[in-house]
């Protein structure tokens, strides 16, 4: 049996994904976690920050520096450990805690502001994201775009594997044809700040309304600009056909997707480095409208699974959602084509099966 130390967030519904899939496959799945939580048939090693961190003056810093205080304890768990592979989900901090073990064979997945964002905060966060990439025997990418970027920061000619989150589809089956009755329903699932864009979807879809009355908007996530979009509901004049939801649990997702016909991303930031969201509403058969900015053209096939609009601007977005909620035919032909795109694509069995390639590469090269 396989043993793999993963480091990551406990409470990441990505980390629970992937290190269920590995002990789902008969692996031996240790993780090492700054965060507490519990996952089925995974060993979870909590690291907790210090306590004195919780009542110090830079109490607010605690969360995104208080790991470094945990680097220690975390090289001699995963000495003590003797894995046959450490990796790292999310460059820097988990990053690392693996580059400073000097543990091998070590690789490190990158999954987005990790490397769009840390290494532009501070000189310090571009060297240590740095390091952690030179230490690395393999990285990946969850997008093409996210290679790209990563190579920025990588300078030892490694190539960077492009391996998505992988969906899982039993957890997302199609939107019940039963479902497609009474009012049409333009959704989205996001965090509500600013990279999102849902300011957007908001003012396109008060002159979807005045056209279309029988449709309805749900937003589903929360955020620091939940009162700013709430109010702004409320000046446009259409609060009785606005529905927050607010934050919900990652199991309850699938509910709020089968309530939708039609999906809208309106991000506005290149940082959205992959559209999950996307991906799992692909695969519950919804057409997307997306812009077209990150990694989300990865996803979204334009006019085949949906369409791509320019980031920011409402009247092509209106149009968009227009001819969507217009044409049944379109929606079901549309929805079920991200389905098969989802399937060949981004299923949770290829995505790992992509890792464990690596994995046994790594381990057969460490036995050379």
């Amino acid at each position: 049996m396989m043993k793999t130390v993963i480091l990551g967030d406990a409470a990441n519904p990505h980390t629970q994904k992937w290190t269920r899939y590995f002990a789902d496959h008969g692996y031996e799945v240790h993780l090492i976690s700054f965060q507490s939580g519990e996952i089925d048939g995974v060993i979870v090693h909590h690291l907790a920050t210090p306590s004195f961190l919780e009542i110090s003056p830079v109490a607010p810093l605690r969360v995104k520096f208080g790991y470094l205080f945990c680097l220690r304890a975390a090289r001699r768990l995963i000495t003590s450990l003797q894995p046959d592979i450490l990796h790292a989900h999310w460059a820097t901090s988990y990053g690392l805690a693996g580059a400073v073990s000097g543990y091998h064979p070590f690789i490190i997945s990158t999954w987005g502001r990790d490397v769009t964002d840390s290494p532009r905060e501070s000189w310090v966060m571009k060297k240590i994201l740095e390091y952690n990439l030179s230490q690395a025997d393999a990285i990946t990418a969850t997008s093409q775009i996210l290679a790209e970027e990563t190579a920025k920061y990588e300078y030892t000619g490694k190539t960077i594997h492009h391996i998505p989150f992988g969906v899982d589809l039993s957890l997302f089956p199609p939107v019940p044809v039963t479902k497609r009755k009474g009012l049409i329903c333009i959704g989205t699932v996001k965090a509500l700040e600013e990279k999102y864009g849902i300011e957007f979807l908001i003012r396109a879809y008060a002159k979807v309304k005045l056209l279309e009355p029988e449709t309805r908007l749900l937003i589903v996530g929360d955020g620091s600009l939940r009162d700013q979009l709430v109010e702004l509901v409320v000046e446009l004049g259409i609060t009785d056909s606005v529905e927050f939801a607010g934050r919900v649990p990652n199991m309850e997702v699938i509910k709020y997707l089968h309530e939708i016909d039609i999906f809208v991303v309106p991000s506005v930031s290149k940082s959205e480095t992959f559209g999950v969201a996307v991906v799992e509403a692909s695969a519950c058969g919804l057409p997307v409208v997306a812009s077209n900015i990150g990694g989300l053209p990865e996803v979204v096939r334009d006019g085949e699974t949906g369409f791509l609009v320019p980031p920011q601007n409402i009247e092509v977005l209106i149009e968009n959602i227009l001819k969507l909620v217009r044409e049944p035919n379109l929606r079901i032909r549309l929805g079920s084509a991200g389905r098969n795109f989802v399937e060949s694509e981004y299923t949770l069995e290829k995505c790992g099966a992509r890792i464990e390639k690596i994995y046994h590469q790594l381990t057969e090269s460490a036995h050379l």
